[in-house]
């Protein structure tokens, strides 16, 4: 976006009286109570504004700017004896003691923000303005240094490093640029230990991964956390080059976390700006990054180019464990106008895609995803087993006990039970043209000139066959298999922990020939087609 299209667009929000920018809230369900559509005051988004009229540097802008710092600064805890010390709340509108619960990432998100504007542009603003933003600035320093997230929590982690060295320089505060820089080395020897990023290939959050570490070599000068931030660029946009389709222009999956199943179009330029990646239209000439962006390395920009590569298969470990075996491992096929991803072991919460494919169709890629709903809703206590050799995959679906409703771990209910009129696992497909064709021991989820087969396992759960069935919709083609069905039925953990269905899963041109179906044993389940097996509990 040009910097005077987003001023633009933020100044017909903004507040005189408040003197915030106002915008409707669209949250995960989660941390705050305020309904999406409610009209509020984003924190982070703020300061955004106020980089933004920084950035432009008029002294109107930095007037304006320095209105909406102030602001935000009134929110934040700065009582060292309160365990919200150092954050913000989302909103203004919503104090830290009405939100459920507080988001302690926000001294991160808030912090790298202040640290921005105090690098760049103090000329800009008043001199006390400034020294309350420093004060602002140590008091989430410190609330990160005292929370010390671990490096699986990846984005937060690099995040949290990178606001510590940057406050630490910034501040003096040589305490702060040692746990920085000592948490950014911890952070690339975990890294490095496990094979990839823990919170792996999410087109959110490996893109945040990214920023950190640009952050890093943007805003500090230290010439360790300098070599280091490097390096972990490099192994994230490895990642990031790796599972990218240039057909479909999609971040091919698994994904740990996402919130969206297409790439939008804020991603698209900005893979367009740093990768060389073509987009339509076309990337506007004076685009504005509020954030430093460096291009990817000049050796991985052919991965993102049409004409990479056909049918190559990326296997790799994010998360290892002993034995090995109990790692968690992601496979991705590409060919030329499709591809498809698995992860060896994962929920089924909102925001993964342990399960997911796209191919070409003439309009908007193809979209095929495995979900678990309760009564329409993800739910985060479904999960999936899969394994996965080119385009097809033999998947297992079931249930984890411990985790939440809709989030793995906010939501869970204190009585251990959950109540639904509806339980499904569900194989859907989004496109224009999506259609089910019925085949030999399945269907075809069909979309342009491709196809997803879907096979099922017979599934006897809770005493009785499942019947699996399959409907086409506007847009939207499924195959689904309910376990509960209107009875409006509660149920545990421990209920749930004896439920196992299956399917084999394959992604071929329309009209191909349909193999085998796959076969059961008391321990397995196999698929001779494909020369899978995966285990399957009694």
């Amino acid at each position: 976006m040009v910097l005077a299209e987003y001023l633009r667009s933020a100044d017909a929000r903004f507040d005189a009286d408040l003197g915030l920018v106002g915008e409707e809230a669209h949250t995960p369900g989660y941390h705050t109570t305020l309904p999406d559509g409610t009209w509020v005051h984003s924190t982070r988004s703020n300061l955004d504004y106020a980089l933004a009229c920084l950035a432009d540097g008029s002294p109107e802008r930095a007037a304006r700017a320095a209105l909406v710092i102030d602001r935000v600064l009134a929110h934040q805890e700065t009582d060292p004896y309160l365990a919200t010390y150092g954050i913000w709340p989302w909103f203004a509108d919503e104090p830290l003691s009405q939100m459920a619960p507080p988001d302690w990432n926000w001294a991160d998100f808030c912090g790298a923000r202040l640290a921005a504007m105090l690098a760049r542009h103090t000329a800009l603003l008043p001199a006390d303005l400034v020294e309350r933003m420093r004060a602002a600035l140590g008091h989430a320093g410190w609330s990160i240094f005292r929370r010390n997230v671990q490096p699986g929590y990846t984005n937060i982690a690099l995040m949290g490093a990178a606001v510590t060295l940057a406050a630490g320089e910034l501040l003096r505060e040589p305490r702060l640029v040692d746990y920085g820089r000592s948490r950014l080395a911890h952070f690339a020897q975990h890294t490095a230990w496990h094979g990839g990023l823990n919170e792996y290939n999410s087109p959110t959050y490996t893109r945040v991964a990214l920023s950190e570490v640009e952050r890093v070599l943007d805003l500090v000068r230290d010439e360790a956390a300098r070599a280091t931030a490097e390096d972990l660029r490099r192994v994230i946009w490895q990642t990031i080059a790796e599972h990218y389709h240039p057909a479909t222009g999609q971040w091919a999956g698994p994904h740990s976390r996402c919130y969206r199943d297409r790439l939008d179009r804020d991603a698209a330029e900005w893979l367009a700006a740093c990768a060389g990646v073509p987009i339509d239209p076309p990337l506007p000439a004076e685009r504005f990054a509020l954030e430093a962006e460096l291009p990817c390395p000049d050796d991985l920009r052919p991965c993102f180019q049409v004409g990479r590569a056909a049918d190559v298969t990326v296997t790799r470990r994010f998360v290892r464990r002993e034995p090995d075996e109990h790692s968690t491992v992601g496979t991705t096929w590409l060919a030329e106008e499709a591809c498809l991803g698995t992860v060896n072991h994962d929920t089924l919460w909102v925001q993964r895609r342990p399960a997911l494919g796209y191919w070409v169709t003439g309009g908007e890629p193809a979209v095929l995803r495995v979900r678990c709903l309760r009564d329409g809703r993800d739910f985060a206590t479904g999960a999936l087993w899969a394994t996965q050799q080119g385009a097809s995959a033999l998947l297992r679906l079931g249930f984890v006990p411990g985790q939440g409703d809709h989030h793995c771990s906010l939501d869970r209910p204190a009585d251990g039970l959950f109540h639904a009129q509806q339980l499904s696992f569900a194989v859907g497909l989004q496109a224009d043209d999506a259609a089910v064709v019925p085949v030999e021991g399945g269907w075809a989820l069909t979309a342009g000139a491709w196809q997803a087969l879907v096979l099922p396992l017979p599934s006897v759960v809770w005493g009785r066959m499942l019947e699996w069935r399959a409907e086409a919709t506007t847009g939207v083609a499924r195959c689904e298999v309910r376990l509960i069905d209107g009875a409006g039925e509660s149920f545990g953990w421990e209920q749930l922990r004896t439920v196992q269905v299956g399917f084999a899963l394959s992604i071929c041109a329309k009209g191909g020939v349909v193999p085998a179906a796959p076969e059961m044993t008391p321990t397995e389940a196999r698929w001779g087609a494909a020369g899978l097996r995966i285990q399957w509990p009694g």
